[in-house]
């Protein structure tokens, strides 16, 4: 009970702390890109979307070590095995220091082919493009340096002792950046603030993590890996390769194509939708990612029937969360770019829809991604990456040219709903949970059902209501948020999954309050006893 105790309080640790920490960057990084427009232009915004795409590319070189590690670090965290912590850790620092050296590498190896995805689509008047692009490099090389310790933290579930350092340099570098762009209205120097910004905060994650793992110190004097285990942890990584590649395909070609066959300026349009779809991904990827470790001890220490109740639970808040945010953003997203940027930064209200959709859909299946890795279940599904990269390359490039960027992106809709909505259930429910695969698609059909009606019901009465102020945008946003949740509350009141997670966050809230009632007044109460 203890244990189920201090995993519920590992877990709601790290949610707040990685909501509090992305949601102030989120808000800085929006100014900063405001800046970055006005100051730069449309040429310099395509050229970073177009470059961020290439570097997302080249992460390729990780090899999926960054999933296989905490993975390999479950087992001797759980048994305090510090020998066995060592040894991983210092196959991973020689590891991580290779795929550095090998991103600038491969980097340097694609320069000579920059012109030719990019010429002739507005990139004229744009100095310096090869180091430019150079420096995309460097950026992306450094973020592996002194990154293996960081890790560590992940796995041990307790990734808030670092949100501290990860916010504060975050914080700091695009200020600088904002100061930088005001005063020189010079790209280069803005990348290279962000270079230095990455290799500092490895640099303090690193020592924050020696102080809190003093036996790190012995990691250099760390027996090797043996034969067995490289092989056993080969196998893995070989698999998480695959994904990887589907993964860098879905989140880097659709620039590219649209770069080659739409222009630069167009790129850096979309790309404004795009960051703040990827900026309101990312707090909630944090938040659910939060869950994965505590994921990991419960495959470790439950049964298959609380394992897959604990699934349902957050499978339904998944739904939930990603649910409200989408239609929240279809309703809502035009609105703010016109306000914030002006019309002539607007893309078609198809093309926001579709972005949604593949928002709230690539985060229903999130939780079917964090159980495959919690499991180790790379091997298995080693072929549905290939499948993903096929439909996806081929479906958006013959959509685009029918239907033009809107093309582009139900190509990637369709790559995933025909691969991930298909491998990961099959795989998870199959050899981890070990339950009917029809219950997975039952509830699933409940939760898309739902969040079409109700969006498509909500769409038709919000967009009645104009705006023509950042304050009249807020209150429709509040407006719009409450409207769902309660219609939500309303439709869920009686669904299973929903009432057990409110009896679970009352219990929790009731542990909470008599625990600090005790301390403040010094009582026992020894018939008082809640469990989570």
């Amino acid at each position: 009970m203890e244990l189920n105790c201090s995993r519920t309080k590992k877990t709601m640790l790290n949610a707040i702390a990685s909501l509090m920490d992305h949601f102030v960057i989120i808000m800085i990084k929006f100014a900063s890109r405001y800046i970055f427009i006005f100051t730069l232009g449309k040429q310099y915004l395509g050229v970073s979307a177009l470059f961020s795409s290439i570097i997302t590319i080249l992460s390729l070189a990780d090899l999926g070590f960054g999933i296989a590690l905490p993975q390999a670090l479950y087992k001797p965290l759980a048994q305090k095995d510090e020998r066995s912590i060592c040894k991983i850790l210092k196959f991973y620092s020689k590891v991580y220091t290779v795929i550095s050296i090998a991103v600038i590498a491969v980097g340097l190896i694609l320069l000579p082919f920059l012109r030719w995805i990019i010429a002739d689509k507005g990139t004229n008047g744009i100095k310096y493009i090869n180091i430019i692009y150079i420096l995309f490099i460097l950026q992306s090389a450094s973020s592996y340096l002194f990154i293996y310790k960081k890790t560590l933290f992940a796995a041990d579930q307790k990734d808030y002792c670092i949100t501290f350092i990860e916010s504060a340099t975050s914080i700091i570098s695009t200020l600088c950046q904002i100061f930088v762009l005001l005063l020189t209205h010079n790209y280069l120097l803005y990348l290279s603030v962000s270079i230095i910004a990455i290799i500092s905060q490895n640099m303090f994650i690193s020592r924050r993590c020696d102080k809190y793992y003093p036996f790190l110190k012995e990691v250099k004097l760390a027996d090797n890996l043996d034969v067995s285990e490289i092989k056993t942890l080969s196998k893995k990584i070989y698999a998480l390769f695959i994904y990887k590649v589907s993964i860098a395909v879905e989140n880097g070609t659709d620039n590219l194509i649209m770069t080659a066959m739409c222009g630069i300026i167009i790129t850096g349009i979309c790309s404004n939708y795009t960051l703040i779809i990827k900026s309101v991904t990312s707090v909630l990827m944090r938040a659910m990612a939060a869950a994965t470790a505590s994921i990991g001890n419960v495959i470790a220490t439950e049964s298959n029937k609380n394992t897959y109740k604990i699934y349902s639970w957050l499978d339904f808040i998944g739904f939930w969360v990603y649910s409200v945010c989408g239609i929240c953003m279809v309703i809502l997203l035009n609105p703010f770019i016109e306000l914030v940027l002006g019309r002539e930064y607007l893309i078609g209200i198809s093309t926001v829809v579709v972005l949604c959709i593949n928002f709230y859909i690539c985060g229903t299946q999130g939780v079917n991604s964090n159980f495959r890795n919690a499991y180790g279940l790379f091997y298995e599904g080693r072929y549905r990456p290939a499948c993903m990269i096929v439909v996806n390359i081929v479906s958006s490039i013959i959509l685009a040219k029918y239907i033009g960027i809107t093309g582009i992106f139900v190509g990637t809709i369709l790559s995933r709903v025909f691969t991930v909505g298909v491998f990961d259930p099959y795989i998870v429910f199959k050899h981890g949970l070990k339950m009917p695969l029809i219950n997975y698609y039952k509830s699933h059909s409940i939760y898309h059902i739902v969040t079409f009606i109700v969006g498509f019901a909500l769409s038709f009465i919000f967009n009645k209501w104009k705006i023509s102020s950042l304050v009249w945008w807020i209150l429709k946003a509040i407006c719009l948020f409450l409207s769902i949740n309660v219609i939500y509350i309303i439709l869920f009141f009686r669904y299973r999954v929903f009432a057990e997670l409110r009896m679970k966050f009352t219990n929790f809230a009731k542990n909470i309050y008599y625990r600090k009632f005790k301390q403040s007044n010094g009582v026992y109460y020894d018939n008082k006893r809640f469990d989570i």
